[in-house]
């Protein structure tokens, strides 16, 4: 994949899954059991909190530097899931929604110094285990996104019958 494909599959899915809530009040925003006992503020906070973490991820990788933080922790994704989601349930929806704004601004920053090389070669970074740098960045931003706004659209048309 390269360099201008992931830039433009970041802002479609963007616009998509802003396209899936549009319309919901803050109320509709706050209410539980979107994805099991979720709201979709809690979704948003999970997209942005995995995200962040590509980020330094992206950042450290440019730097020349082995993945730290989440990626090298090797604790399950459901428990890095439930801690990041109870941490993030005391924050207001506006915090939420600015953090889930910034933090693809942030992404983008990052992906940008990347060649096409870079980003697609699955033998460039050894600790990718012969996975291309694309990969990561997919599943913790675009890829990520989609799923999400595919679940939140069903939960909006169970609302709606």
């Amino acid at each position: 994949m390269t360099k201008d494909e992931i830039l433009d599959a970041l802002e479609d899915e963007r616009e998509k899954l802003m396209d899936a809530i549009e319309g919901l009040s803050n109320e509709e925003m706050i209410e539980a059991s979107v994805v099991g006992d979720w709201s979709i503020k809690d979704i948003l906070a999970h997209l942005s909190a995995w995200e962040a973490e590509l980020v330094k991820l992206l950042w450290q990788v440019h730097q020349g530097q082995p993945p730290s933080g989440i990626y090298a922790s090797g604790v399950p994704i459901d428990e890095v899931n439930a801690a990041w989601s109870e941490a993030a349930r005391s924050r207001t929806l506006e915090r939420v929604m600015d953090d889930f704004i910034s933090v693809r601004k942030q992404t983008v920053r990052r992906v940008q110094p990347f060649s096409d090389a870079d980003l697609s070669d699955p033998q460039h970074w050894p600790w990718l285990k012969g996975h291309p740098l694309w990969e990561w960045i997919a599943n913790d931003s675009f890829q990520h996104e989609a799923e999400h706004a595919a679940q939140i659209l069903e939960w909006r048309s169970r609302r709606d019958m």
